[in-house]
Parts: structure tokens; sequence; C-alpha cells
């Protein structure tokens, strides 16, 4: 007898259905397979489940790196290595005990450092562009 399984290889349930028996977890109606078929939809649902593993680990050590606080650099390591409460950034220079921990608020550091330069570097040009007129003048 052939098992009937849930069709849908992006669904972790590999478990064996009753015939019409709809997936407990996506609601798809049990389909029969073949042997070889049934072997090659388990190799795609494993795949896809150990894509989603990658993902969760990847999201969690994202969420465990340090970030310094200023720029929002990962570029961040001991100043000292006997005395590992002060941390140094090799971005911006930054050195302190104060680390951020999370991607996401590290972003937004980023970001906001990223424009608070793009300001820094358009006033500078700007004060260059007067010194020059006036020197002309």
């Amino acid at each position: 007898m052939p098992p009937w399984t849930c069709p849908n290889n992006k669904c972790a349930h590999n478990k064996q259905l009753r015939p019409g028996q709809p997936c407990p977890l996506c609601g798809k109606e049990a389909k029969e397979f073949k042997f070889q078929e049934f072997g090659d939809l388990l190799k795609e649902k494993s795949k896809f489940k150990k894509s989603i593993e990658r993902t969760k680990n990847h999201k969690r050590n994202l969420e465990r790196a340090k970030f310094c606080p200023k720029c929002g650099s990962p570029n961040v390591d001991f100043l000292v290595y006997y005395n590992p409460s002060i941390w140094r950034c090799f971005q911006c220079g930054y050195e302190g005990t104060f680390l951020l921990e999370g991607a996401a608020l590290a972003a937004k550091i980023q970001a906001h450092y990223q424009k608070s330069l793009e300001r820094a570097h358009k006033s500078s040009a700007h004060k260059e562009d007067e010194t020059t007129s006036v020197k002309l003048a």
C-alpha cells in the first residue's frame, strides 16, 4: 500500500495520513505517493526544515552579537584583554563599557549615524565654499 501524506513540501508534517485526511499543520488534503516520490518529498521537507533552523540560528546569533552604541557597527573588540570590560569600536573609535546587543536597534543607530555623517560632510563642504568665495572677493 503506497503512503499517503501532506503534498506540501513547505509543510513540516511528514507523518503518514489516511486517504483524504487534511494535514494538521497546513490543511491540505493527503495525497497518495509512490515510494520513490514519497522519499523525494521527505527529502524536500527535510531541506526546508533545515533552512528554517538555519534562519532561526542566524537570527539568534545576530541578537547575541555586540554592536557599538555610537555608530552601530559590529566591529568591536576588547580594548585590553586583561580588562575585558572596556570595548573599542574600530569604525568610529568609541571606547567604553556599554555595548548593544540586538541587530534591530543597531540598524537604527547605523542609519542615524550615517545621516549625521552626511550632514557633517555637507556643512563642511558649505563652509569651504564660503571661505573660497570670501577669499575671491
